[in-house]
């Protein structure tokens, strides 16, 4: 007769409740996993200061859609978790629909509370392509950014940090050429100091990615031959060929001779300079003072960057406006060919 071991009911039990203490363990540890990602989900997508952008939600919009445009436009990191913070602080139905200015920098909970809050008011400027600190101040005043006398305090001694600032003396040309010609959209009561620190960064930006500077001349010669060619050129096309005259001369020693900088010493453009205007005496003035100015003239575009920074390859000194209405030039090697060429198109 074989015998049979007989396991103990306490026994029994016993290994049940290590059983059941292993799972349990192993639940709070996934559960503690998962909470740990939830929270990491909710962090800022970025932790460098991103500057804020126009987001728009739509009326009707629903926590979930909200959630998955912000991740779409690169707010959050996980629309899931954004979604689900707001179903457990019981603020999915609070939130509003309005434009924001939100960054990618920002928690989820702090996105949160804005979106609670409700619509932020925001203005709109445009800055076109050849202006100048006196234009562009009149727009911020006009739009009620700012007063002249905030963005003039701003100019000289606002605190910027971008290496093509440093060294400029804190005067009215501190910021002149850097404040990038685009359309902007701020919040109502944003500070003109912060607008333009936006608008430093965009050219930051820009330069950023411009081509290899072969010019020969240093970022800040670069630039203001770039703010040159922005107020002598129309179309983009001839941009590279005018950068490559005013090279030429320069390296011959001849003065450049433009009358985009006689043009800046007046608060509005002239329809047609003097020769009196030509006179003035002005270290802007390149029709008596040899070389460069002390700095840009105007705050260039993207393509005349780009043409100063890769000027074109040619032996041409001189060039005058075609009066045809193509916005175009005529481009000589010679005095003789320049005279030439002015008398055509004139008679």
């Amino acid at each position: 007769m074989s015998e049979h071991t007989v396991k103990h009911p306490r026994n029994i039990k016993a290994r049940w409740i290590s059983i059941l203490l292993v799972l349990l363990l192993v639940l709070a540890g996934f559960g503690a996993m998962v909470y740990r990602q939830f929270r990491a989900d909710l962090r800022p997508l970025t932790e460098t200061p991103e500057e804020a952008t126009l987001f728009i939600v739509e009326k009707g919009w629903t926590l979930t859609r909200i959630a998955s445009e912000l991740e779409k436009a690169g707010y959050i990191r996980s629309a899931k978790a954004f979604a689900a913070y707001g179903r457990l602080e019981k603020t999915g139905d609070k939130l509003q629909a309005g434009n924001y200015l939100l960054s990618p920098s920002m928690s989820s909970e702090a996105l949160m509370k804005e979106l609670v809050r409700g619509q932020v008011i925001v203005k709109n400027f445009t800055i076109p392509e050849g202006y100048h600190l006196r234009q562009i101040c009149n727009v911020l005043v006009q739009k009620e950014i700012c007063t002249e006398a905030e963005f003039w305090e701003a100019v000289r001694n606002g605190s910027f940090n971008y290496a093509f600032l440093d060294g400029l003396p804190n005067n009215d040309q501190r910021l002149e050429g850097y404040l990038f010609p685009d359309t902007y959209t701020i919040a109502e009561g944003t500070p003109v100091e912060k607008v333009l620190d936006r608008m430093l960064k965009r050219f930051d930006e820009i330069y950023s990615a411009l081509p290899e500077n072969t010019s020969g001349l240093s970022i800040r010669e670069m630039v203001t031959l770039a703010s040159i060619v922005e107020n002598e050129a129309k179309l983009d096309e001839e941009r590279p060929l005018i950068a490559s005259v005013f090279l030429n001369r320069l390296r011959d020693g001849m003065r450049l001779e433009s009358c985009a900088t006689v043009q800046y010493l007046f608060d509005e453009k002239k329809s047609r300079l003097l020769y009196s205007d030509l006179e003035i005496a002005s270290p802007y003035n390149t029709y008596r003072q040899e070389g460069l100015p002390p700095g840009p003239i105007c705050s260039p575009g993207k393509a005349s960057l780009e043409a100063a920074a890769q000027p074109a390859q040619s032996d041409y000194y001189f060039f005058v406006a075609k009066e045809d209405g193509s916005g175009g030039h005529v481009f000589s090697h010679t005095l003789g060919e320049h005279n030439q060429a002015k008398w055509t198109i004139r008679n």
